[in-house]
């Protein structure tokens, strides 16, 4: 139920693309700026998100409003609050770098809640000129569908001085990339476990040897 409620919302945006435009104004004392810069507007873009389902009678909640101060998920979906809700942005002018989560932490949290592979993401194509801020198009993916295997690692993350910070999205929105989103969620699963691993020096056990060589024959 949870995610024919986030179909719709996609759906409903969709529609409204062309009227999706605006911008920021900052206000102190007598000073009055339209804001040209692009740090913070993912943060606006999901806060303005949540008012505009609320404003559309769909059934999202703030985490925050309820009481949860955690920083996942954004929102959740439905009347049972099953569904967990992600929002992303990028600029469409480049390429699609927003951090999807701490590595780490991702790993972590799965161990204790498997359910958070099945969030679903509202991701937002934005474009700035000037000071005017167009919504050029959004999706509605599965972490699996937005992410893809890296030269260095089995999934793409950010990486500097061999030290792992975020998960990092693949350009699912293009054609003739260098790497493919994964094909499914256990394809995604088995690429966060191999990267962790090798990252943290863990040898294989002799089931996964044989797995592996079982595999090749």
């Amino acid at each position: 139920m949870y995610h024919q409620i986030s179909t719709d919302l996609l759906n409903h945006l969709k529609r409204e693309l062309p009227s999706l435009q605006g911008g920021t104004t900052f206000n102190i004392g007598q000073i009055s700026i339209e804001v040209e810069g692009k740090d913070g507007l993912g943060g606006l873009i999901e806060e303005w998100f949540g008012r505009w389902a609320e404003a559309n009678n769909y059934a999202v909640f703030d985490p925050k409003k309820l009481g949860n101060s955690q920083k996942f998920p954004d929102y959740y979906v439905g009347h049972q609050q099953e569904g967990l809700l992600e929002i992303k942005s990028f600029d469409t002018d480049a390429s699609a770098n927003f951090d999807i989560a701490n590595f780490e932490s991702y790993c972590e949290s799965l161990s204790y809640n498997p359910n958070r592979v099945n969030s679903d993401y509202l991701i937002f194509g934005y474009k700035l000129e000037g000071s005017t801020l167009k919504i050029e198009n959004v999706w509605l993916k599965k972490i699996w569908e937005i992410t893809c295997p890296s030269q260095r690692w089995p999934l793409k993350t950010q990486t500097k001085r061999d030290v792992i910070y975020n998960i990092r999205p693949a350009a699912w929105h293009k054609n003739n990339t260098r790497f493919d989103v994964f094909s499914s969620k256990n394809d995604f699963v088995n690429a966060l476990y191999q990267t962790q691993k090798q990252y943290l020096n863990i040898s294989e056990s002799n089931d996964e040897l044989r797995y592996r060589q079982a595999t090749r024959t």
